[in-house]
C-alpha cells in the first residue's frame, strides 16, 4: 500500500492542505509546532477512525484536541491510496453529528464496504 495524496479539509492547524507523496520513503521534518505530530495523528485517524469520549474525558481526547482551529464545518479529509495496481480514495468526516466514511476504487468506480 502506498499513500499517494493527502487532503486535509480541516484537522488541527491544517485547513485545506494537500500533500503529494512520492514513491519510496517520504520524510516529514520541520520546526517545533510545524505540524508533524498533527499530520501523523491525521493519518492514523484516517486509517483507523476517531471517536469522541464522553464526560470529562471529552475535554482532552484526540477528537477535541484536533478540532480545526479555523472551523468552517470541515473536520476530516481524504487519502488517495495505491494497492494491488488500483487507486482507492478513502474519505472521512470526523464531525460528531455528520461523521461518515467512504472508500471508493477510483480505477473502476466501485464503492467498497469499510469493513
Amino acid at each position: 500500500m502506498k499513500i499517494k495524496n493527502i487532503y486535509i479539509r480541516g484537522f488541527g492547524k491544517f485547513h485545506r492542505k494537500q500533500i503529494e507523496c512520492s514513491d519510496g520513503i517520504n520524510l516529514i521534518c520541520g520546526e517545533n509546532g510545524g505540524g508533524k505530530t498533527t499530520l501523523n495523528t491525521f493519518l492514523c485517524c484516517m486509517l483507523f477512525g476517531i471517536r469522541r469520549k464522553r464526560g470529562r474525558a471529552a475535554a482532552t481526547d484526540t477528537y477535541s484536541r484536533y478540532e480545526p482551529w479555523e472551523f468552517d464545518g470541515n473536520y476530516g479529509g481524504a487519502l488517495d491510496i495505491e494497492s494491488g495496481g488500483k487507486i482507492f480514495r478513502l474519505e472521512r468526516s470526523f464531525l460528531k453529528d455528520r461523521g461518515n466514511t467512504r472508500l471508493v476504487c477510483e480505477t473502476d468506480g466501485e464503492l467498497l464496504s469499510i469493513e
